[in-house]
């Protein structure tokens, strides 16, 4: 009787060993996110931010996919660098910065995979005391998050106005919510440089935060200059590229049917996004968010990885690196092209 009391024991510690053992090969990437409007296809493809067996990469790749917020996006690039977060959410116009720090380690080039959104209203200048163009600006002090979007929406706002970024006092914060911050504490700032839903926290008078006088001198709205300057993008590591074809062919086919499930419910969506980041306003406030970008389904994506059209990630890339050398922010021999960082075949196999 012992031995056979000792036989089912030991079957049982193989089978609990076995069964720990599976578990812990289990694959789930976890992807660090902003407050932002943009990720629509993306936790309509998981099914909000938790990992579950449910979501598209799930049946499409055998993995889970977990979403967390993570405000400072350094924190996303130590991630990336360490390997805890193999995929990533940037923006184009950061790439060339971030493939100039991360290019030191062929592991970790960064690849882009495909575009989560074009800014369409969602990134804006904020400016009071009577400030109306760029010419106004000149000598006037601006807050907005370093070496993010606004900081290069900001660049190419006064390149185009042919304002010398040095004639303005910039004061750097640390992500899109401490720029916002900043501005509505501080009086002695003039202009400050985020995106939704923090430029409406200032400028709606029914908000808490609402500075009086402030307007939204320019923004990315469909239709104006600055739609097309800034796309939201998904990044991996060009190790975790090479080695795992599958999941990345699963991811960009997940993101695709993702964006169809978004259109189908995007209320359901709205309170996923509003759940994760703690949006005051829920569900109305973020689909209000979602009328800020134009969400990447298959010709969003198809366009994005043409490098023949004016708007691009070819043509972001390289006006992105343009500036910030210009700018002293990138060193002034940078000359990389942008199919060093941007990899199609999956996503444009994906679309076909």
């Amino acid at each position: 009787m012992k031995k056979i009391i000792f036989a089912i024991l030991a079957c049982l510690v193989v089978f609990s060993g076995c069964s720990k053992e599976k578990k812990e090969k289990e694959l789930v990437i976890t992807i660090p996110l902003v407050t932002w409007g943009g990720y629509a296809a993306l936790f309509a493809a998981n099914g909000g931010a938790s990992p579950n067996e449910e979501s598209l990469f799930y049946k499409n790749g055998g993995y889970k996919v977990e979403l967390v917020q993570v405000e400072d996006p350094s924190l996303h690039l130590q991630g990336f660098s360490n390997g805890s977060y193999p995929i990533i959410w940037s923006t184009m116009d950061m790439l060339p910065l971030q493939y100039d720090s991360l290019s030191k380690d062929v592991r970790t080039i960064p690849k882009v995979i495909g575009v989560f959104d074009y800014s369409a209203g969602g990134d804006g200048i904020v400016a009071r005391n009577g400030i109306k163009n760029a010419t106004d600006m000149v000598g006037k002090t601006v807050v907005l998050p370093q070496y993010q979007p606004s900081h290069y929406f900001f660049l190419w706002y006064l390149d185009k106005n042919n304002i010398d970024p040095t004639s303005l006092k910039i004061i750097y914060a640390e992500d899109a919510i401490k720029a916002k911050d900043t501005y509505v504490n501080d009086s002695s700032i003039d202009i400050c440089v985020t995106w939704s839903p923090f430029i409406y926290d200032i400028t709606d008078s029914s908000k808490d935060s609402f500075v009086k006088g402030s307007e939204l001198i320019m923004t990315t709205a469909v239709g104006s200059e600055g739609f097309g300057v800034i796309a939201d993008v998904y990044v991996t590591r060009a190790d975790f590229l090479k080695k795992n074809p599958d999941v990345i062919k699963a991811f960009v086919k997940s993101m695709i049917e993702g964006y169809e499930l978004f259109l189908a419910d995007k209320s359901s969506v709205a309170q996923d996004i509003a759940s994760l980041f703690g949006i005051p306003g829920g569900v109305e406030e973020v689909m209000l968010m979602f009328g800020d970008v134009v969400i990447g389904g298959k010709e969003e994506n198809s366009d994005f990885f043409n490098d023949s059209l004016e708007i691009s990630g070819f043509s972001i890339f390289q006006k992105s690196s343009e500036l910030y050398k210009k700018d002293g922010k990138l060193p002034s021999d940078f000359n990389v092209d942008p199919k060093q960082v941007i990899s199609g075949k999956f996503m444009l196999d994906a679309i076909k």
